[in-house]
């Protein structure tokens, strides 16, 4: 089978955003339901802690898809960029902890790119057309990748390490904040920082079931690398653990190891701190990481900058339309990025 690659193109204020996916043989099913899902959890629906900016994302296949199956060339799908407002944006003060200054540098700019460019996250946006893609080559498969918000401005809900179950974070995922429990209490936290100017963060949990042992392998071929790649790909995402995580620097390893044993003649593990991962390969358990996103950098207050044009510090004031809290609609890119991660490693081995 062929490798698939996934690549982005466009901008935040550009006129369009698009996936290109090469590497999908004639045939497959495309999912528009899955794709329809993930990008109606990641749309902003003008809640009082995302951004005003309204874009239906309407989407078009350009090429690949022909009566809801690949044709076996690239597939390309675009969505119009219909609600910009580039005039609020500086075209030579960086706005602190974005790409904005780095990006300006690295490509020789003559401006700064209104709304992050490239680098928006306005960009997980065709990301999602292309997770959903992914998640129904998966569910032919029997695997599902299910993902919801765990954290936001410190308040957390129950997860995976609680007990959840694939039901509850299936219902949890019809409404924001998609966390399975304390919602209104994270978006309290996020309404708060919004009318103070500010922003928070959180983190994201993802879940991935039944994929068969063996998958993956060691150094970079190995599962985590695969998912970690793609998730980082994610703005605003800044760590990414899997299983217990950084919860393993505490503890004897006596207390954190996951014994095995037979269960209807099937080996599992007692405990899955490990999530699901050994030496980078699938033992059989679900697939569990959390992706920590980092509190949106565009804010109302006023912040120390510089300008380009003139070589002098300045303070920037910004106006524009910003999420208070990405993360509610971060979890459908997290999710997204994970399924095409997976997707691609079963396409290899499977």
């Amino acid at each position: 089978m062929a490798e698939i690659k996934v690549s982005l193109y466009g901008g935040s204020h550009e006129k369009a955003i698009g996936v290109r996916i090469s590497g999908v043989p004639s045939g497959t099913p495309i999912d528009e339901a899955a794709i329809a899902g993930l990008l109606d959890r990641r749309r902003a629906k003008k809640a009082a802690w995302s951004t005003p900016r309204s874009e239906a994302d309407e989407y078009r296949f350009l090429s690949g898809v022909r009566d809801g199956v690949s044709t076996g060339e690239e597939i390309v799908a675009e969505i119009k960029n219909t609600d910009t407002r580039s005039g609020d944006y500086p075209v030579f003060v960086p706005r602190p902890s974005h790409a904005d200054y780095a990006a300006f540098v690295k490509d020789g700019a003559k401006e700064i790119a209104p709304g992050g460019g490239r680098f928006s996250g306005r960009m997980t946006a065709p990301l999602c057309i292309a997770g959903g893609i992914a998640e129904g080559v998966l569910a032919a498969k029997g695997i599902s990748v299910m993902a919801y918000v765990k954290e936001i401005g410190g308040i957390k809900g129950r997860g995976y390490s609680d007990g959840v179950t694939a039901e509850e974070i299936l219902a949890a995922q019809k409404e924001p904040p998609y966390s399975v429990t304390n919602g209104e209490t994270m978006l309290k936290a996020a309404e708060a920082a919004r009318l103070q100017g500010d922003s928070v963060g959180g983190s994201v949990e993802c879940m991935v079931t039944g994929l068969p042992v063996g998958i993956g392998d060691f150094y970079t071929a190995g599962i985590e690398s695969a998912i970690a790649c793609e998730v980082f790909g994610v703005p605003a995402v800044k760590a990414v653990e899997f299983g217990l995580g950084t919860g393993f620097s505490v503890g004897f390893g006596s207390e954190l190891n996951d014994p095995f044993r037979f269960e209807d003649g099937k080996v599992i593990t007692l405990t899955n701190n490990s999530g699901g991962i050994n030496g980078g390969i699938s033992n059989g358990m679900p697939v569990t990481f959390r992706a920590t996103l980092r509190p949106t950098p565009s804010i109302s207050k006023p912040e120390q900058s510089v300008d380009l044009s003139t070589g002098e510090n300045v303070v920037l004031n910004l106006k524009g339309r910003h999420d208070a809290c990405i993360v509610p609609r971060a979890a459908a890119a997290v999710e997204a990025a994970a399924a095409i991660a997976i997707w691609k490693l079963i396409s290899e081995e499977l």
